[in-house]
């Protein structure tokens, strides 16, 4: 189904007579291109987006099956969109609630000639198309080639930050637009950091660390955790403190990918994880959920998360990434995107999942 056919049957569903979207999220896969500016104005019987001259170009020249409105000085949102709904009789409007603030519904309210009704369109990005999972396997191509390079690249001495900064500039190179977030370092004691962000603090010998990072590639987004071990000749890696709970953590992860496939409860896909942990007896050192959907946003729903009971469909794509984290030791996390097909579900990356040395070739 096209994306204007899936809009226009949650518009039925909805009682909806149109749709103004002006999330850049919900935007996005209309106008082709990432921007905060500008809106998406679809009913029934026709398709609108409406841009300054900044995008008019750019969206005319990636677009097909919409009209093109430029918005200036004269022909503003309202005049523009008070055109269609009177062209086509609408009645009823919805627009994005939650994306916008209250000044802004208000006076939209006041000025379009139609009655507003809040909506959420989000829904329709949970399922993606094939041009969409082409592109989020392509930046997580570009997290998977990335997270071997700086493995190899990592050694006593270095900062979190220069580590960090390594991995970002690596993505491009590769391609990526940019980091879809802020890359997340934790080595040592700061690996209990569920997001602990790159310092300054130098990795050492022996230490775990903890790299969760992504690459944006053509607007849509990766999400990847890998801990390492930085080599100590003095101390075997099986008797380091956090070895035993490294396994655990990848047992957990492999209970909660195996339990994904079509009709299974988010819920149930998170208890899968969960329960590995809290047998081993650390149930309490994993405080978040077990994943997320991704796509445009690097953080959509569903969750894997002990209280959503979404079921999951072929199409969808999601993270596996349960963790451990001890104050003052150290953390495990492990993230891997998963693409629910037919008959269960597809790791997007090939790297190894055992526990991983850096600097070794």
């Amino acid at each position: 189904m096209s994306l204007l056919a899936s809009l226009r049957d949650w518009l039925t569903a909805q009682h909806l007579d149109a749709m103004l979207l002006s999330s850049r999220q919900n935007k996005q896969p209309h106008m082709g291109i990432s921007s905060s500016s500008g809106f998406v104005f679809i009913s029934h019987e026709s398709a609108h987006i409406l841009v300054d001259a900044r995008y008019y170009t750019d969206v005319a020249t990636r677009t097909q099956g919409y009209q093109i409105h430029l918005l200036d000085g004269t022909q503003t949102l309202y005049s523009q969109v008070n055109h269609i709904i009177a062209n086509e009789k609408l009645q009823t409007v919805g627009f994005e609630g939650e994306q916008v603030s209250w000044e802004t519904a208000n006076a939209w309210s006041g000025k379009l000639c139609a009655r507003l009704v809040s909506a959420v369109p989000d829904v329709l990005r949970q399922v993606k198309t094939a041009q969409e999972i082409a592109c989020i396997r392509g930046a997580c191509r570009i997290a998977d080639l990335s997270a071997e390079h700086i493995r190899r690249f990592i050694q006593p001495g270095l900062s979190e930050r220069e580590i960090a900064a390594e991995l970002e500039w690596f993505m491009r190179t590769l391609g990526a637009d940019k980091a879809s977030f802020d890359t997340i370092v934790a080595s040592g004691w700061r690996g209990a950091l569920p997001h602990g962000k790159a310092s300054d603090k130098r990795v050492e010998a022996g230490e775990f660390i903890t790299l969760d990072f992504g690459a944006q590639y053509q607007g849509y987004c990766s999400d990847m955790t890998r801990t390492f071990r930085i080599p100590d000749a003095n101390l075997p890696a099986e008797e380091s403190a956090l070895f035993a709970v490294y396994q655990i953590v990848l047992a957990a992860q492999r209970a909660a990918v195996a339990a994904i496939r079509p009709g299974a409860r988010c819920n149930e896909v998170d208890a899968a994880a969960r329960r590995v942990i809290t047998q081993a007896g650390y149930g309490d050192a994993f405080g978040h959920n077990t994943g997320h959907a991704i796509g445009i946003e690097v953080h959509e729903n569903p969750r894997f998360s002990p209280n959503d009971t979404t079921t999951l469909a072929a199409g969808m794509l999601l993270t596996v990434e349960p963790g451990i984290y001890l104050p003052g030791q150290g953390g495990v996390r492990i993230e891997d995107v998963v693409l629910v097909t037919p008959d269960g579900g597809e790791v997007l990356y090939t790297m190894a999942k055992t526990l991983l040395h850096t600097g070794e070739a």
